[in-house]
């Protein structure tokens, strides 16, 4: 660089500092009346500065003498002119220069065109040219208001990007990621490059003269030998680096900006065959900080290391000339060497040719993420930030369309990826975009159509979508239902401005989204309210961090299980097996209609969910089984654990029935399998009766998925009584089995696969079938014991503990623990 640029020190004809200056209309600059030499020109960079990467040497903050200023009819020594000497040769001279506005304005539009003066450079040989300046092309005002930026001339800032976890800057600007140093670009130096018509001659002075009464300023110049004006930074540009070392490598630039940095994903030789599409797994490579965007001069240096021994320098121009440069242990390339064309793309059901909503990923072949226009190429997974449209899954991002989308793709080969729910065969498939392309059909085929059954499926637990955004990625996750629920986090309150007390308008005949709540509270548990028709306050009690800092218990969740069911609504104990305070009384009361899987599936290993679900089963408790994803971010896939209801024969799909055939336990809840669950051909939440010595019974159970399951296996009472594997994965299990019941029982169907979606393996989980022997209830005397020593300590926290400040509330929360107390000793006898 230093070959390049010659920055002059012109303190030996500076004249001015950034304070006022008399004139005979008043003052030179803008400043407030009470003080005159606080003018703008305090507030710009000074000292040594590189401006888009070009050093310039300003005087010092604070020095007397700063600028060489020149206006006619000024005071204190400044004149209409002044000659700076050179006595060298350039290809260009670089200014970093301003002008007060039209007087008696700050920043303003007007006066554009008004020339303020000349730079008259002198040869040795005595011939000279002069170049004017006028006001918004070659130089520019002090401050400038927004949209009003010249036109010849650049601000001598440039833009520079922070990563989404910034917190450099309040959250909603982080998103935008672009930002300047040391103030905007509405004000400051306004960096001008002239072109010497005669390179070769020596340059004996510039001279400056001002063409009237409007204040110019210079503050610097930097002599260039570079051919082409150094500020005129091409277009950004992606590329993929790999280097032969361990870790993500740490990349730097001279003269430009890394702008992102972020991971490349490369399909490996078997990225179409692999049965793991759909979730960012399977087939591919991942490369930490191997994508990068680049935007700087073609002049600009890299500085690439890595590891203990990769220390590599390239340059910029070399890797746009070239497409691909190779240098010692690093190799970069340009991700779109042939360009790139703008091509609108369509997504169809490869059975009825119609348009559908998908979660949709596109690649180059090198792993760089393509997202279609308008979504995040950088997908925020952060707890309730920029939530909707976009999501990773396997930490891959992939955006949510509505069967059509405009996207920028490279020409030559692209990957496409395609996924509708549990229910569609993911796609995975090279495509070749041909120069001039515009349009690229994709085909999704449906591996099994479960609505054809009278299954319908829903997510219970949604939290901080729009319901528009809500209705999109049910779509494009082929859900039918989305419960998204209203909920309070400390002084934060969420979705309340959704609801409507019926469906939301964004809902079609296929994809249902009604607005509710999910009221919580710190100790005592988190209870779904489903289907509300109004809003039951208080969202939240008992402090901190569900409740504000020091609340107090103000309702029991009984209460509002109650007004729910008043509004005809469900009632779900959310992500079991946890928290289970107060909702172990209300479930033994029968105060909930079902209980949520959500983040806790494990494959063939019961999970510590399945055990806390048993456990109610094992008291007696008919309770049905739904999936949720308590999706709070875009790093959890709406419906990635959902609930199936099967409806009547007779039934149409409609919110009411949906919930309707919840109550009635004919679900199951799955992370990717289907599940069927059949005894003496009952099915899921009915119930058979037998006398008093009990009998055989015949169950079926069948699971089905996409994606290969290795085991089913057949829950009774909570042990596994029969199961079916498959070493090799099967899209198909069957289990057959003659169960003897002695006495009462449930019986619940479960599978599993090796493969993980979004909410662990692939796994379904039935609600039971029901078995009642001689008409008692299902009773295990250890599960029983352990609700009751709970229910004595839910007494004890009440009694010594909790805040209350009604103390009527403490006594009927001690009242209910003594309620299901007394219901889990009626059901021991």
């Amino acid at each position: 660089m230093s070959d390049s640029f010659v920055p002059l020190d012109l303190s030996a004809t500076y004249n001015a500092g950034t304070g006022n200056v008399d004139s005979e209309d008043g003052k030179l600059w803008p400043a407030p009346d009470d003080a005159p030499d606080n003018t703008p020109l305090v507030g710009l960079p000074w000292g040594e500065h590189q401006f888009w990467g070009v050093p310039f040497s300003l005087a010092a903050a604070g020095d007397d003498r700063a600028v060489v200023l020149v206006a006619q009819e000024a005071g204190d020594g400044v004149s209409a002119s002044a000659e700076i000497p050179i006595n060298a040769t350039a290809r260009r001279i670089l200014y970093a220069h301003t002008c007060a506005p039209v007087p008696g304005e700050w920043a303003t539009i007007e006066g554009t065109g008004e020339e303020i003066g000349t730079y008259r450079v002198l040869y040795a040989d005595g011939s000279s040219v002069e170049q004017p300046l006028r006001r918004r092309f070659e130089i520019h005002d002090v401050q400038v208001p927004w949209g009003h930026h010249p036109f010849l001339c650049r601000n001598c800032r440039h833009y520079y990007s922070v990563p989404l976890n910034s917190r450099e800057y309040s959250y909603g600007m982080v998103q935008t990621g672009a930002f300047t140093r040391e103030g905007g670009d509405l004000q400051g130096w306004w960096l001008y490059d002239w072109e010497n018509p005669a390179p070769a001659k020596e340059i004996a002075a510039v001279v400056v003269s001002a063409a009237g009464p409007t204040a110019l300023a210079l503050a610097g110049i930097t002599l260039c030998h570079e051919e082409s004006d150094p500020f005129a930074w091409p277009a950004r540009q992606e590329v993929a680096l790999q280097v032969d070392a361990e870790g993500a490598p740490a990349v730097a630039m001279e003269r430009g900006e890394i702008v992102r940095q972020d991971q490349l994903w490369v399909p490996s030789a078997d990225f179409l065959t692999s049965e793991e599409s759909g979730w960012g797994r399977g087939g591919q490579e991942t490369i930490d900080g191997g994508y990068l965007e680049i935007h700087g001069s073609t002049e600009g240096q890299l500085a690439i290391t890595a590891g203990d021994d990769v220390e590599e320098r390239i340059c910029w121009g070399d890797v746009l000339q070239k497409k691909k440069v190779a240098q010692g242990k690093v190799q970069i390339e340009v991700v779109a060497p042939s360009g790139k064309q703008w091509v609108h793309v369509r997504v169809e059901d490869a059975d009825t040719g119609q348009p559908v909503g998908t979660r949709v990923h596109f690649r180059t072949e090198n792993g760089a993420y393509l997202a279609p226009h308008g979504h995040q190429a950088d997908v925020n997974v952060a707890w309730f930030e920029d939530m909707g449209g976009d999501c990773k899954t396997g930490g891959v991002p992939y955006a949510y369309i509505d069967g059509t989308c405009q996207i920028d793709l490279p020409i030559g080969p692209v990957y496409a990826e395609v996924v509708r729910g549990f229910e569609y065969q993911p796609l995975r498939q090279q495509v070749e975009i041909k120069p001039g392309q515009n349009a690229l059909t994709l085909k999704v085929k449906r591996a099994f159509d479960m609505k054809q059954r009278g299954y319908y499926s829903g997510d219970t637990h949604v939290h901080f979508l729009s319901s528009q955004s809500s209705h999109l990625e049910a779509e494009g996750e082929d859900l039918n239902v989305v419960h998204l629920l209203a909920s309070q986090w400390g002084r934060l309150f969420t979705s309340w401005e959704e609801f409507t007390g019926g469906l939301a308008p964004t809902s079609s005949d296929n994809h249902l989204v009604w607005v509710s709540q999910e009221n919580r509270q710190h100790v005592l548990g988190h209870i779904s309210l489903l289907g509300l028709k109004e809003l039951v306050a208080p969202m939240c009690t008992g402090g901190a961090n569900e409740d504000w800092v020091g609340g107090s218990v103000d309702a029991l969740m009984a209460d509002w299980a109650e007004e729910c069911k008043k509004q005809g609504g469900l009632v779900i104990m959310p992500h079991m097996p946890l928290p289970d305070f107060e909702n172990a009384a209300n479930i033994v009361l029968g105060h909930a209609d079902a209980g949520e899987m959500c983040w806790i599936w494990e494959g063939e290993q019961i999970s510590s969910a399945e055990l806390g679900y048993y456990r109610w089963l094992n008291v007696g408790q008919k309770l049905p089984i739904v999936g949720g994803t308590d999706k709070m971010s875009n790093g959890r896939i709406l419906g990635g654990s959902r609930t199936y209801v099967k409806l009547r024969d007779d039934e149409e799909f409609t919110f009411d029935n949906w919930c309707q055939a919840v109550r009635r336990g004919q679900t199951f809840a799955s992370t990717g399998a289907m599940i069927d669950l059949k005894v003496e051909g009952r099915e899921m939440g009915e119930e058979i009766h037998l006398p008093g010595n009990g009998g055989t019974v015949e169950v079926v159970a069948t699971a089905e998925s996409v994606w290969p399951l290795t085991g089913l296996e057949l829950i009774c009472n909570g042990e596994s009584v029969a199961r079916e594997e498959s070493a090799h994965g099967d899209q198909r299990i069957e289990l057959k089995f003659k169960l003897k019941a002695s006495r009462s029982c449930w019986v619940a169907a479960r599978c599993w696969g090796s493969h993980y979606t979004d909410a662990g393996p692939v796994m379904a989980h039935s609600s039971p079938v029901y078995i009642d022997v001689g008409r008692r209830c299902v009773f295990a005397p250890a599960e029983g014991n352990y609700l009751l020593t709970h229910m004595e300590g839910g007494i004890a926290w009440a009694e010594r503990i909790g805040v209350f400040r009604d103390e009527g509330i403490r006594q009927r929360l001690i009242g209910l623990f003594n309620e299901a107390r007394g219901e889990l000793l009626r059901r021991m006898e």
